[in-house]
């Protein structure tokens, strides 16, 4: 296996800085060997490659100096540390072709100096655009010199329409150098045209003349050149701590850009994100959220969210999503959804306000998560697998529900209970996959003659429940007769027309759950008691 990792030659013994390093940059491909003194340090440079080489320039007996100069026999890129700069110190480093200095004493230097590794590695065999005048001068062999320091692979050009097409054959230049005047065009030109032709590819564009002019025109080129789209405009000589400062805060941003681009493209892909304008008209939505509903952006995009509104949502979770939105706060929920073919999905999801510069709500952003496999899960433990009605688990869980509704909102709560008539018969004479289907036949009846706000349950063996919300004595007693009269009514296959018993309750205010299903289960009993085929009141 090919290991990417990066070897760092490091000939300082700061404690602090080296304890940064290791601290700072843990998760970065880079391994620190340190060479404690030169013999272990030329023995290191004879078997060992190196990526770049920090070295404390104020080592004793001007041993700083003489790291330096044999690590650059090695073509290794340096970074020079001091604890202060002199002018002497400067004016000694500023003949060395190190890449930079770092000022290691405070914090501000260390984070320099982590950034210029880490831009180290980022430049590393990354192609860089040259264009200059002549590609022999003086001037651009100064230049090209810099770039090879930062580990860049220059290439360079003298036309302006040379440089459109490289840039056209390789869109991984990043960053382009333009002096003033080119073989073929003026270095203004180019810079505006590579602006103009590839506003998407974040292009670093630096400036630079090498003509001898006076400031004020120095300065008017220089003005010009900025107002051309250049990051940074030099004259003869490249300030390189100047350059290297603004290289690498211009790629620390485009990182960051791209980070937040990928990142951006991430919740595209695979997050469910719709935003509406005040009326609920869909504005955007995310590619993943048109994969789950099967609409593409066209057919969402300027429609109102209710497209994708499924019939059996109640009403009321809407009405109560939109009054907590208008006055300011999020709702969250699980919603049962619609696809474009007519399946459905759920979703829990996140609803929040989204606001302009003066506080004012401009939008709502819907953040949604597929809960349709879970969904799925719970339908199973709550339904009857015979019958596919609800099962006694979502009775116990409905009706308490249903309880503490009917206290909060003063409203009555009625039971009835079924029972088939000699169902045991059915069983011993026609077998159990006949008593089975009297079942599900009874179950689709039953389900049939019930109001939407009524809920069947299956309570076990041949007993069946109906939970009547906001239901009076009478309410009740009509329902239970109208089920009664379509099981009576109903020619059963092989085995013909069956009776059931029927216990009916009224809720009361001292009745505790327990007791209200005791109290029905009471009327069934009765009405098996008293002959069956009957309707019992408790």
């Amino acid at each position: 296996m090919i290991s990417h990792t990066k070897n760092i030659l490091v000939a300082d013994t700061d404690i602090h800085l080296i304890a940064f390093l290791q601290e700072e940059i843990q998760n970065r491909q880079f391994h620190y060997s340190f060479a404690a003194g030169y013999d272990y340090l030329v023995d290191q440079l004879e078997n060992e490659t190196f990526f770049a080489a920090i070295v404390d320039f104020e080592l004793e007996n001007s041993e700083g100096d003489k790291f330096i100069d044999y690590i650059i026999t090695k073509n290794i890129p340096t970074i020079a540390t001091v604890n202060e700069m002199s002018v002497a110190q400067y004016n000694t480093l500023s003949r060395y072709p190190i890449i930079d200095y770092v000022i290691k004493s405070n914090l501000a230097g260390k984070k320099y100096l982590r950034d210029l590794l880490q831009g180290l590695e980022y430049f590393y065999h990354k192609h860089i655009l040259v264009c200059c005048n002549a590609s022999c001068s003086p001037a651009s062999e100064s230049i090209l010199r810099l770039f090879r320091s930062l580990l860049f692979r220059p290439i360079l050009t003298t036309s302006a329409y040379d440089a459109l097409r490289i840039l056209d054959e390789d869109e991984s230049i990043k960053i382009v150098y333009v002096n003033e005047t080119l073989h073929d065009q003026e270095g203004l030109w180019l810079c505006r045209e590579i602006k103009n032709r590839y506003p998407s590819r974040d292009i670093i564009l630096f400036g630079g003349s090498k003509m001898a002019m006076d400031l004020q025109q120095f300065e008017k080129l220089k003005g010009e050149f900025f107002k051309s789209g250049v990051t940074d405009f030099f004259g003869e000589s490249i300030d390189k701590e100047r350059f290297n400062t603004h290289l690498l805060n211009t790629t620390k941003i485009l990182k960051q850009k791209k980070s937040l681009g990928s990142y951006i493209q991430t919740v595209e892909r695979y997050v469910l994100i719709s935003i509406t304008n005040l009326n609920g008209i869909i504005l955007y939505a995310s590619d993943a959220f048109c994969d789950i509903c099967g609409y593409s952006k066209e057919e969402l995009i300027g429609k109102s969210h209710n497209i994708i509104r499924h019939p059996d949502m109640d009403p009321s979770i809407f009405k109560d999503l939109w009054s907590t939105l208008k006055s300011g706060k999020g709702w969250k929920g699980e919603v049962k959804n619609r696809k474009k073919n007519g399946d459905h999905y759920w979703v829990s999801v996140s609803v929040e306000p989204m606001y302009d510069d003066t506080g004012s709500v401009i939008a709502y952003q819907s953040v949604r998560f597929d809960i349709t496999d879970r969904k799925r899960v719970e339908e199973l433990l709550i339904t009857d697998r015979l019958t596919g009605i609800f099962n006694r688990r979502k009775f116990d869980e409905v009706l308490h529900y249903e309880f503490s509704q009917r206290k909060r909102r003063e409203k009555d709560l009625a039971l009835i209970m079924v029972d088939f008539d000699h169902f045991k018969q059915i069983n011993d004479t026609y077998g159990h996959q006949t008593g089975d289907n009297v079942l599900i036949q009874t179950a689709k009846l039953m389900h049939a003659s019930i109001r939407s706000s009524d809920s069947l349950y299956r309570w076990g063996g041949e007993e069946f429940c109906i939970i009547c919300p906001s239901t009076d004595s009478e309410g009740v007693m009509n329902l239970a007769a109208k089920v009664k009269t379509a099981i009576n009514e109903c020619d059963f296959c092989t085995i013909g027309r069956q009776t059931v018993s029927l216990g009916v309750a009224l809720a009361q205010e001292e009745d505790t759950v327990d007791l209200f299903v005791k109290r029905v289960d009471t009327a069934l009993y009765k009405a098996k008691f008293l002959g069956r085929n009957r309707i019992e009141w408790e």
